[in-house]
């Protein structure tokens, strides 16, 4: 009898490849060669399920967008779901120094990869709207505190401020805006 593969599973080990490669080189490190190598898996097994290195980087962004949803639920209250909405990516740990690395490369491929653009414009649109949700329709604070808390968490993450430093001064940012 064939073997029984689970496709959805191993394009998510692929992603987690990716998402590994872009934390540690960047998204011009992601090739079918990098994928493999750092996979232990032949170009083919990665080219069977994605055909083309922008496939492998767009499919690992949206894979990213939706775990990073699960991993993150937004609490019914919403001064507890704006501060999970503005806190969750801060570098606190392994996970999510990982998370927040990956984040930041591909918002800044979106720079000038109109694919990476769309995907990431649309989640950064979701966002503004569940905050703009939460804070009873006021879009222009939503975007204020979405704008200061992405400025906290990359300083952050290139280590200018702790983590904990960072969770204080978003909740601090919370608690006067």
């Amino acid at each position: 009898m064939p073997k029984q593969v689970n496709h959805a599973e191993r394009r998510a080990e692929i992603d987690a490849i990716v998402w590994e490669i872009i934390a540690e080189d960047g998204i011009a490190a992601v090739t079918l060669r990098s994928i493999a190598a750092r996979g232990g898996i032949s170009m083919g097994h990665v080219q069977h399920y994605f055909p083309t290195r922008d496939a492998i980087v767009r499919h690992a962004l949206t894979s990213f967008l939706a775990v990073a949803e699960r991993a993150h639920p937004i609490p019914d209250n919403p001064d507890d779901g704006l501060l999970v909405l503005l806190t969750h990516a801060i570098p606190c740990d392994e996970s999510q120094q990982l998370g927040s690395k990956v984040w930041y490369a591909y918002l800044a491929e979106s720079i000038t990869d109109p694919d990476i653009r769309e995907i990431v414009s649309k989640a950064l649109r979701g966002t503004e709207d569940l905050a703009t949700t939460l804070l009873d329709g006021d879009r222009t604070r939503a975007r204020i505190l979405l704008s200061a808390a992405d400025g906290i968490i990359y300083r952050a993450l290139v280590g200018i401020v702790t983590p904990q430093s960072a969770e204080a001064a978003i909740r601090e940012l919370i608690a006067t805006s």
